[in-house]
């Protein structure tokens, strides 16, 4: 399956690879789930009434920031040291806590679907991120915060799912190098 990004993205070190989500998109996700849970409690509060759909927003976005959170702790914790170990000790056999990587990588890349599915009706309660004609600036900021959050996440997904996971699998059976 061809993917979005670059081609030197593609053929970067694990190492670089790993330091590039953590660094950019998990810190992204970590600084904008309060942010945008903020903006949705102020906004249920204000408008909540006009806009019943406010509250269903919010829960759907708080189940997912609490879905993600613990995510990231897994990959960071528990999958990526372990797939960092692997690409930087080449042919020496590295010992798994979880059998085959390819274990916790079904574990994440299911967590990856519920957290799309999260998305696609946080998309279908907004409207496609659209404000209604009676919202103020504040509404319109938050949907555009949401949105952006979206495109970052399937970013993020994308390479963990496309570039990240397929390799540290190939890496895992001898298929390739870091």
């Amino acid at each position: 399956m061809a993917t979005p990004f670059s081609d030197s993205v593609v053929d970067w070190p694990i190492p670089r690879l790993l330091d590039h989500i953590v660094g950019n998109h998990h810190a992204f996700v970590r600084s904008a789930l309060p942010a945008i849970a903020t903006q949705l409690a102020r906004l249920e509060i204000g408008d909540g009434a006009r806009h019943p759909e406010l509250k269903k927003i919010e829960d759907v976005f708080g189940r997912l920031s609490h879905e993600l959170e613990m995510h990231l702790l897994k990959e960071e914790q528990i999958l990526f040291p372990y797939i960092r170990e692997l690409a930087e000790a080449g042919n020496a056999p590295t010992t798994s806590p979880f059998g085959s990587v390819a274990n916790p990588i079904r574990m994440m890349e299911h967590e990856h679907l519920e957290a799309d599915e999260a998305l696609r009706e946080i998309r279908t309660l907004t409207d496609d991120y659209r404000a209604p004609a009676d919202a103020g600036a504040a509404y319109a900021e938050c949907m555009q915060a949401l949105e952006q959050f979206e495109v970052d996440l399937h970013r993020h997904i994308q390479l963990e799912n496309e570039i990240l996971f397929p390799r540290a699998v190939a890496l895992e059976s001898g298929v390739t190098t870091s």
